[in-house]
């Protein structure tokens, strides 16, 4: 067998085919002959082709046995029969591939598989979720811990545990966790957290403390200032917009924002912005209008937005379009819309659709199916699936404008074994993004890679949710 369980074939399907023309190959599943129940499969199929049960036995047998394309034309055929996907069997599939994947022994399957449960709200596998809270690796126990924060007793104190743990990445988890979860009671270790030693941890911690508007933390977040992670730096900037005035005399915030706005960081400038704007001083709205003059383009177009947009807008998002680096003219297409309205910001995604850079174009194509032309759209994203790099990207956007290219190009890259497991897992996940099913999805979940089988369980989970 290959990596599915014997157990595959679960619940409502034995005691329904039990009674049904799918009985023999339940038979054969059940005692380990994955071959003869396909074979059982396609005997009764041949004159009950309307028959689920069968169609589900076909797939769960191909999938036993490994047999990825077996998957994939199995299923075809199943949907093509039945007029659309079976959202039951997808999620009894998945739930089964991720079960196997919280008992492996592979630290990064089984956080994957946790964060697959805990986002699609997988209550079938909550009990072995919560056997990992005492999983050797920390980042497991974390994550676990995380998962079931509100539903087990144990789970708050493993993931205070995890708050001291040795492991920086399991510190971080729990971090975000509780922030999220737990919320303005966790205020206290939030802001221990924002002096870790490490960086991604404080950048945590004072990210949620801005979201909380923890306006007890605005020394340690102006002390944050002089952190000498650029990520930090910018969380603090942020965090003290988030708070804003409630900081109350603590601290000068327009004082503070021009000190971000001269930060080396391009983030930590763009978050002086958005303090600036927080601080509310009649003399800021001077010094915005001073920085839509900025040398970068893209600081000086978020500042003419916060500064009411307008000709400074339209002057600066010009110079954004026109730069030399690319991923500013790109910038410059991902705020047109913000910056200037649909109208104006057609007629810039109009000239960086001729961009020479396909990432440009991409960004343009974008604005232009967003903002009114979709089959100009549709054209760039089409000329984007013969490039290796960005042809994910453009079929997600084509699937997203219903076109049936982008489906095909997912269905084909999550099969494409030339390219390697994180290809495959990434062509996965991208049909999330994409909210699309397609055969070569479920097939993945044979594929030979766990990182590839668990990414198409996660995917599947989640698109197959009861609506």
């Amino acid at each position: 067998m290959h990596h599915t369980q014997r157990g595959l074939l679960l619940g409502w399907l034995i005691a329904t085919a039990c009674t049904s023309r799918a009985q023999r190959a339940v038979v054969l599943y059940e005692a380990g002959d994955y071959a003869g129940a396909a074979r059982a499969a396609d005997a009764e199929l041949a004159t009950h082709p309307g028959d689920d049960a069968l169609w589900q036995m076909r797939v769960r047998a191909a999938l036993a046995q490994g047999d990825a394309p077996g998957v994939a034309t199995s299923y075809a055929a199943y949907v093509a029969q039945r007029g659309d996907d079976d959202r039951p069997l997808l999620r009894d599939l998945a739930i089964a591939t991720l079960g196997q994947a919280l008992a492996s022994p592979s630290v990064k399957l089984k956080i994957a598989a946790i964060e697959a449960v805990a986002a699609a709200e997988l209550q079938a596998l909550a009990d072995q979720v919560a056997e990992r809270m005492t999983d050797d690796d920390d980042r497991v126990a974390a994550t676990a811990a995380i998962a079931i924060l509100r539903g087990y007793a144990q789970a708050p104190q493993v993931a205070g545990d995890m708050l001291r743990s040795e492991d920086p990445e399991a510190r971080r988890i729990a971090v975000d966790g509780i922030g999220q979860k737990v919320g303005k009671l966790a205020i206290a270790d939030l802001e221990k957290a924002a002096a870790d030693p490490e960086a991604k941890v404080r950048r945590t911690a004072i990210r949620w403390l801005g979201q909380l508007k923890d306006a007890g933390a605005a020394q340690l977040l102006v002390s944050a200032f002089d952190d000498r992670d650029d990520g930090v730096r910018a969380a603090a900037a942020s965090a003290l917009a988030n708070i804003g005035t409630a900081v109350g005399n603590a601290t000068n915030l327009g004082e503070l924002a021009r000190r971000a706005l001269h930060d080396r960081a391009l983030a930590v400038r763009l978050a002086g912005i958005e303090l600036m704007v927080a601080a509310h001083g009649p003399e800021l709205r001077a010094e915005l209008t001073r920085l839509a003059g900025d040398p970068d383009p893209l600081v000086a177009a978020e500042a003419a937005i916060a500064n009411g947009g307008g000709e400074p807008a339209a002057q600066a998002i010009d110079r954004a379009a026109t730069a030399v680096e690319w991923t500013t003219r790109a910038g410059a297409a991902n705020l047109a819309t913000r910056a200037l309205g649909k109208p104006a910001a057609l007629a810039i995604a109009r000239r960086l659709a001729a961009d020479p850079v396909l990432a440009v174009q991409l960004a343009a194509a974008r604005v232009l199916a967003h903002a009114g032309d979709p089959a100009a759209a549709t054209a760039i994203f089409a000329v984007g699936l013969a490039s290796q790099d960005l042809r994910i990207e453009a079929a997600i956007d084509l699937a997203a404008l219903g076109d049936a290219r982008g489906a095909q190009t997912l269905d084909a890259a999550v099969r494409d074994s030339e390219h390697g497991p994180a290809a495959r897992a990434t062509a996965a996940a991208a049909h999330r993004t994409a909210r699309r099913i397609t055969p070569g999805l479920v097939a993945a979940l044979a594929d030979e890679s766990g990182v590839v089988r668990v990414a198409a369980a996660t995917a599947l989970a989640i698109l197959a949710r009861p609506s």
